[in-house]
């Protein structure tokens, strides 16, 4: 009896201490995976097994995950299918409606925005149109300084000015006969008909005879008859015209030179820019502006800025992660890790697993210290 309760004792004794040393065996082969967290020497001879597994190996840890990440887990494919999801297309649709409707009801002013950017807008901006101006003016001359007025104006001008000709001769007309009714007209006649008798006839008894008649009253109703006839409106109509055909075929650059050119472009330039309302425009703040496209921006702009947005990201989504480079950033980040801290997420995640892998050191060590212990009393 004696003998068969030792043999009992010893077989629990072998399977207790079996199981004792497969979870201790175990445990430690777990716990060496991270600890200890630095190498241990004995004076300058490292002690093996130290590091622990991931510290030792963290950099080819963190280059796998790295590159794990990038095939297998976030992906050019996964991340084209998760943009194209309604919910993902309404979230892109409500975040860009919000920044959009910021900028369409902003009180900010033109000014305002522009000066985020650039110094002194207003004369930035003043300084800049002036200079395309000058050059668009100028560029246009060069261009047409060859051709001729008729070119420039085109057949529907070269009719107005010949339809206003007629108006311009009677206007002439007018005015001429109005001046010699004039006492300034009149004092003209006499002069011109003094130094017609003086230079012709002379102080002579004839030249006298002249001067002491009143040639002015005799020339006068003449002058304004031949201006008021018909004959002379037409020879005057005649005479214009043909003159206004001759100056619409000579180039523009041969009734013009370099300083006459300079002032029309001047004159242009600074006209355009004085009817420019720059301070106007620039102190309205953006809704002014963009106010009255509220309803337009939120059907029409948005679905196709989302879907252009969404699209081009799907299309270059490869492209954007190798510029981006996740592998990198995962890598990166896993370094920056403290071993301590991923030690708690891996253990965090794991725990029941290792703790599961530690009882079944046990199990199986007393399992194997039965099998021994009957082998042995066998």
């Amino acid at each position: 009896m004696q003998i068969e309760f030792m043999t009992i004792l010893k077989i629990i004794g072998m399977i207790v201490l079996g199981a004792t040393i497969g979870a201790v065996t175990n445990h430690l082969a777990i716990r060496m995976l991270f600890r200890p967290l630095e190498a241990k020497y004995i004076g300058k001879y490292r002690i093996p097994f130290t590091p622990g597994l991931i510290p030792k190996r963290r950099d080819e840890l963190a280059a796998n995950l790295g590159r794990t990440v990038v095939k297998h887990l976030v992906t050019p494919e996964g991340i084209g299918k998760r943009l194209r999801q309604p919910a993902m297309h309404e979230a892109v649709t409500n975040l860009v409606t919000t920044e959009l409707m910021k900028w369409v009801h902003s009180t900010v002013t033109i000014r305002e925005v522009i000066a985020r950017f650039v110094n002194q807008p207003e004369e930035q901006l003043r300084k800049k149109i002036e200079q395309t101006l000058e050059r668009e003016l100028m560029e246009g001359v060069i261009h047409l300084k060859n051709s001729t007025i008729q070119e420039v104006i085109g057949e529907g001008g070269v009719l107005k000015v010949k339809e206003a000709i007629p108006d311009v001769v009677d206007a002439l007309l007018k005015q001429t006969d109005v001046y010699f009714d004039s006492p300034e007209g009149k004092m003209k006649l006499e002069e011109t008909a003094a130094g017609f008798i003086q230079g012709k006839l002379g102080g002579g008894m004839f030249g006298m005879l002249l001067a002491n008649i009143n040639l002015v009253e005799m020339i006068q109703p003449e002058i304004k008859r031949v201006l008021q006839g018909e004959s002379t409106r037409q020879f005057i109509t005649e005479m214009v015209e043909k003159e206004i055909e001759q100056v619409m075929e000579r180039p523009i650059h041969t009734l013009l030179d370099e300083e006459l050119e300079k002032q029309v472009i001047e004159r242009v330039k600074s006209e355009i820019i004085n009817r420019i309302p720059l301070t106007e425009t620039l102190d309205k703040p953006l809704r002014h502006y963009l106010g009255r496209f509220d309803e337009k921006v939120r059907t029409e702009f948005v679905p196709v800025i989302v879907d252009r947005l969404i699209d081009q990201a799907v299309k270059h989504a490869e492209r954007i992660m190798t510029t981006l480079d996740v592998e990198s950033i995962v890598r990166d980040e896993v370094d920056l890790l403290d071993t301590q801290y991923l030690e708690e997420i891996v253990l965090s995640i794991s725990r029941k697993e290792f703790r599961a892998i530690t009882w079944l050191g046990g199990l199986l060590g007393g399992l194997i210290g039965m099998i021994q212990a009957i082998i042995v009393i066998a």
